[in-house]
């Protein structure tokens, strides 16, 4: 049986923040492509660490605008 403070520690492992994961799941055609990817104001990134919110990631190339959600599943919104 877990205690509260290892209870705890296991959901914040389970945690998935950042964007990393999620670029890494997608894979574009070639060509150039143009990332934007907007932090929430609180995100820690704008104190020097790491990433600790779930940004909005967009991504521009030539066969449109391609949105990356929360959970990593990329669709389509705007043809070039």
């Amino acid at each position: 049986m877990m205690n509260r403070r290892a209870r705890r520690r296991a959901a914040a492992l389970n945690r998935r923040t950042g964007y990393l994961h999620r670029l890494a799941a997608f894979m574009p055609a070639p060509g150039v492509h143009v990332a934007t990817i907007e932090h929430d104001r609180s995100c820690a990134i704008y104190r020097g660490s790491g990433c600790s919110c779930v940004p909005n990631i967009s991504i521009c190339g030539p066969d449109g605008v391609t949105v990356i959600d929360e959970r990593g599943v990329a669709r389509r919104v705007m043809q070039s």
